[in-house]
């Protein structure tokens, strides 16, 4: 079977949705069919440039459309937006062999709409990766009401669908659905390199990591908070924070603090390629998530929680979407009651900061016994792509 995959992604490594796609297509292709993408973001590598002259990454041809991010004045970004996905569509008419399968990456109401009435026409199966619903209060207001008709109408147009989390499964229970959470692939070298970072010095005590935006839907602040108090009261427990420098986030998020000065256990440590982020789990003892009981939050499934799992790191974090299926108590992490600075408090003073080294290295060892849960190389991800292959509609 002739797959295409496409949408608001950015290959091949510039996004947490770029892996997303790459490990999904390898499954694809474990089963026996061939994947090509055409990603709306991204920048080609010379490195994947081939003989042929196509670009190909993890042995899978892309070609990149710049139709994602518009840049300008409002009116620019506006026509960028309306003409999005325009560039792929005339690529998919122009193919002179049609794909059996299209698989959309979190298609909207317009996008969705104008590839059910193309598939229909070319007689192809279309399926959408559904990784997200966004809550209202996060969107402009002339967004709503296209995004909730897109979620609760159209969206059941789309016969077959790969959901992330068993939120969309239970919700779309009526369609030909394949449930995948973030996966990764163990193989690859990232997850065997070595970062040596001169500001992060040998430690007696626990270091918490996260990776990503603080900005964003992870409670970050709560948890600088939380370990600020601890270290201030002499505490052994740090925090590494990638994506972010220490001017920057004191200039952006200093009313969100309880103190007016963070304590130098609190590393900021810049962004870094997403390429090293695994290596830099390694140097933690735990990789810290809280997020708010949402619709958004239970719906999607955090990508970072998956690598830190693939990285042996056990994970500190609030029961949201399916994350309390992963997160054996006391053995491959800690499931903190809730998302508040009291809670979270509440963990490391009584549970975290109380264990010693071999504790540490049992709930490490335990996380790394279940690394086949996020692996695309699980045989039973594998069969459940069989089933859906089988049962297109």
């Amino acid at each position: 079977m002739r797959i295409v995959y496409c949408g608001s992604f950015r290959l091949p490594n510039y996004d947490a949705a770029a892996p997303r796609v790459l490990n999904n297509a390898k499954l694809f292709r474990d089963a026996g069919h061939s994947v090509k993408f055409i990603s709306w973001g991204g920048k080609y590598r010379d490195s994947d440039l081939c003989s042929d002259e196509k670009y190909r990454v993890n042995g899978f041809e892309y070609v990149i459309t710049n139709e994602m991010d518009a840049v300008g004045s409002f009116f620019t970004k506006l026509k960028g937006r309306v003409q999005r996905g325009r560039k792929t569509f005339q690529m998919l008419q122009e193919m002179p062999e049609k794909p059996d399968l299209i698989i959309l990456y979190n298609a909207d109401y317009w996008w969705t709409g104008k590839m059910l009435g193309f598939c229909k026409e070319n007689k192809i199966k279309l399926a959408n990766d559904i990784t997200e619903w966004y809550d209202n209060n996060e969107l402009h207001l002339v967004d709503i009401l296209p995004n909730e008709v897109n979620m609760k109408w159209l969206q059941r147009k789309v016969k077959n669908k790969i959901v992330i989390s068993s939120y969309l499964n239970n919700y779309y229970k009526e369609s030909n659905n394949l449930e995948l959470p973030p996966l990764c692939n163990p193989t690859e070298k990232k997850w065997f390199a070595e970062v040596d970072d001169e500001r992060i010095k040998p430690f007696d005590g626990i270091t918490l990591i996260y990776a990503g935006n603080p900005a964003k839907k992870d409670c970050v602040h709560t948890v600088i908070n939380a370990v600020n108090q601890l270290a201030c009261d002499g505490k052994a427990i740090r925090f590494l924070i990638l994506g972010i420098t220490r001017v920057d986030y004191l200039k952006r998020y200093n009313k969100l603090l309880q103190s007016n000065k963070l304590h130098t256990n609190i590393i900021f440590l810049g962004r870094v390629s997403q390429d090293l982020i695994p290596a830099y789990y390694k140097k933690a003892d735990f990789m810290v998530l809280l997020r708010e009981v949402t619709r958004k939050n239970n719906a999607g499934f955090p990508t970072k929680f998956a690598e830190s799992m693939t990285a042996g790191i056990p994970i500190i974090c609030n029961s949201t979407s399916d994350l309390h299926q992963f997160v054996f108590d006391g053995k491959t992490g800690f499931m903190v009651d809730g998302f508040s600075q009291s809670d979270i408090m509440n963990c490391l003073l009584n549970r975290v900061i109380t264990l010693n080294k071999d504790n540490v290295v049992y709930m490490k060892n335990e996380t790394k016994k279940r690394i086949c849960y996020f692996s695309c190389n699980s045989e039973k991800y594998k069969n459940e792509v069989k089933r859906f292959i089988d049962n297109l509609k």
